[in-house]
């Protein structure tokens, strides 16, 4: 069965997808908060974990 609350938040964020200003990949999924020296960033999955 399909999960039909699957991507909610990403399409509630607006210019969620882009490049990742830790490690600079391209074109992924920037979700993830991520503090640092009291910035707070969007980042991708593998950053922000």
């Amino acid at each position: 069965m399909p999960k039909p609350k699957r991507g909610k938040l990403a399409r509630s964020v607006k210019d969620w997808r882009g490049t990742c200003p830790l490690c600079s990949r391209t074109g992924v999924k920037l979700l993830w908060e991520k503090t640092e020296d009291e910035k707070t960033m969007k980042v991708c999955k593998q950053c922000g974990a």
